[in-house]
Order: structure tokens, then C-alpha cells, then sequence
């Protein structure tokens, strides 16, 4: 579920804008884009790529993933440009009108970079496993923030890319409440170790049982649900033949498709004698779910959809 939190920094918000108002100038290769941050409205970050000066508050954010488009609407901060999942897929649609006004900047890992010079950010953040390469060239036109990684790390991500924001009380906020929540789901199962759920994805030309180094597999984790054997390991996936489909039993199977299901195996598994014979499936525990919030995006507030799912769908234990 969405989370909306307030600014904790308005005494910072009004010095940056007196500073923009009186002691800034505008023109040179910018065009009217306002001119370097000073030392007195700019804050040091530790990154990937070491220590970089970003602003106190700032106002024109694009994000370069779906984990860093997630933070920056959680934290109450909406992006003046973002990437999108894939060419044509537009912005998750779990995020419901809170993208509304945002620029399409190209898709992940192919960032346009003349689209987000004309935005004029003053903060970009990404990670290296996607953008390594651009780097020099995005630091040219803002601060870059990257992160090592996307995805297995999304946590750490988060606490980085809500420093960058200054948004870090927020973000212990938002942490908080998750764990919370989370938590508490895991009371409802009784001894959730016990409960064995299964993360099943079909892609096209391969069909993924997901480990625990994921982003759903740190859910799972902090609910403290247990695994069917194939997928307890510190991996962040196992891929199985439509043959080997008995290693995605468990009590409960989870099942995401990203993108058109007829390019995957989605069909030809679930309509082959080996699904039938899964005890999920005789039990009638199964449940396809979004791949939007359950896979691409790497945020608290798919998180939170996915706490919501798992709410509703997990058999409820004493």
C-alpha cells in the first residue's frame, strides 16, 4: 500500500530556496538551470562510487530502476523523470496515479540521456549493475547516487537512496512498520517455519523457483516462513524444466509471469499432468500474483502489496 510521509526538512527547504533566490545566477552551458549548489545547501553521501555532494533538498529527482522509483514515492518525493520497466510497459501500475506527470527516460538499462538533461535534475539515482557505463556522462549533468546492486540489496538501497533524499527519518519509519507488519503475519501462521511457500516465475525461455538472496525471498525471511527444499537455499534462483515442476511444490505456490504469458511455458506447466500432482495444487493453494510488485520493482511499497497478497492468501493457522 502506498505510504505518504511528510517532509521533515522544511527549514532546509526554505534556506535552499532563499539561496536559489539571492545568492544563485543562471545561464552558461545550463541554459536557466540553476547554477552549482553551494557548500552551504549541499550534504555529502557515501556511494558506490565514493562520496558524492548532493543537495539538502532535492527537488528534480529522476531514478534510473523501479526499486529507486519506489523509494523516491514512498519517501513522499515524485521524480520528475524515471526509467520504465521495459520499452512500452509504462510505470508500474501499483503505483496508480502518484506517476502522473512523470517523464518516461527510457527503460532500465538504456537510460535516454539528451531526455534527462532536458529535465534538469539535480539528483539521479541508480545503481552499477545497471548503469556503470554512463556513469561519467550522468555525473556530468547531476550528483549521481548508484548503489552496487539492484534488487538483492534492495534494502540497503533503500536506506542509501533515502539518505540521498534526506530522508532518513522517514525511511526508519517506513522500515519500522514493515517489520511490524510483517511480523505479525508470521503470528497467524502458527509456526511459520513450518508453512513451505513456493515463488514460482515463468519468463520467456526459462521457468524460475526463486531462492532467499531476492527480493520476495527477503520478505518470506523477515515473516519467517519456511521453503520447499529447491528454493531454501542463498541463492536468488533455480531454473527448472517444465519435467522438474515437482520441485515448485510446497503448502502454498506463488506464481508471477512476466510478460505475455503465451512467450512462456505458463500454460504448457499448468495444463500438464505433473501440476496436477503438486499438493498445492490438489489443496487449491495456488495464486498467481503480479509481477510488477512481486518482482520488478524493489520497494517498500511493493513490499507492502506483497504483505497484502500474502495476507489474504496464506492459509490461516493458529
Amino acid at each position: 500500500m502506498p505510504v505518504t510521509l511528510p517532509l521533515r526538512i522544511a527549514a532546509a527547504l526554505g534556506l535552499a530556496a532563499a539561496l536559489t533566490l539571492t545568492g544563485c545566477s543562471s545561464g552558461g552551458a545550463d541554459g536557466d538551470r540553476d547554477t552549482k549548489a553551494t557548500p552551504a545547501d549541499t550534504r555529502e553521501v557515501r556511494t558506490a562510487k565514493g562520496v558524492v555532494k548532493v543537495p539538502v533538498a532535492p527537488k528534480r529527482v529522476v531514478t534510473l530502476d523501479m526499486g529507486e522509483l519506489d523509494t523516491a514515492l514512498t519517501l513522499g518525493i515524485k521524480p520528475v523523470g524515471s526509467v520504465v520497466g521495459s520499452p512500452g510497459a509504462g510505470f508500474p501500475k501499483y503505483h496508480g496515479d502518484r506517476t502522473a506527470g512523470i517523464k518516461e527516460v527510457g527503460a532500465i538499462g538504456a537510460p535516454n540521456l539528451e531526455t534527462i538533461q532536458e529535465l534538469k535534475p539535480d539528483l539521479i539515482l541508480g545503481s552499477l549493475v545497471r548503469d556503470a557505463d554512463r556513469y561519467d556522462a550522468l555525473s556530468k549533468i547531476a550528483p549521481v547516487v548508484f548503489s552496487e546492486q539492484a534488487g538483492t540489496q534492495w534494502q540497503q538501497n533503500f536506506l542509501l537512496d533515502a539518505d540521498a533524499l534526506n530522508k532518513k527519518a522517514e525511511a526508519d519509519r517506513v522500515v519500522s512498520t514493515f517489520t511490524t507488519r510483517a511480523k505479525a503475519l508470521g503470528t497467524t501462521q502458527g509456526d511459520p517455519a513450518t508453512v513451505k511457500v513456493s515463488v514460482l516465475r515463468f519468463i520467456a525461455g526459462e521457468n524460475r523457483l526463486y531462492g532467499k538472496a531476492n527480493f520476495v525471498g527477503s520478505i518470506l525471511s523477515t515473516i519467517g516462513l519456511g521453503r520447499p527444499e529447491a528454493q531454501n537455499v542463498d541463492k536468488f534462483m533455480v531454473a527448472v524444466s517444465p519435467e522438474q515442476i515437482e520441485k515448485a511444490d510446497g503448502d502454498v505456490i506463488f506464481v508471477a509471469t512476466y510478460g505475455p504469458k503465451d512467450k512462456t511455458d505458463h500454460d504448457k506447466v499448468f495444463t500438464g499432468p505433473l501440476w496436477q500432482t503438486l499438493k498445492a495444487v490438489q489443496a487449491g493453494r495456488t495464486h498467481e500474483v503480479d509481477d510488477e510488485y512481486w518482482m520488478v520493482s524493489t520497494g517498500y511499497t511493493a513490499a507492502d502489496r506483497v504483505l497484502t497478497d500474502l495476507e489474504h492468501d496464506l492459509p490461516k493457522r493458529g
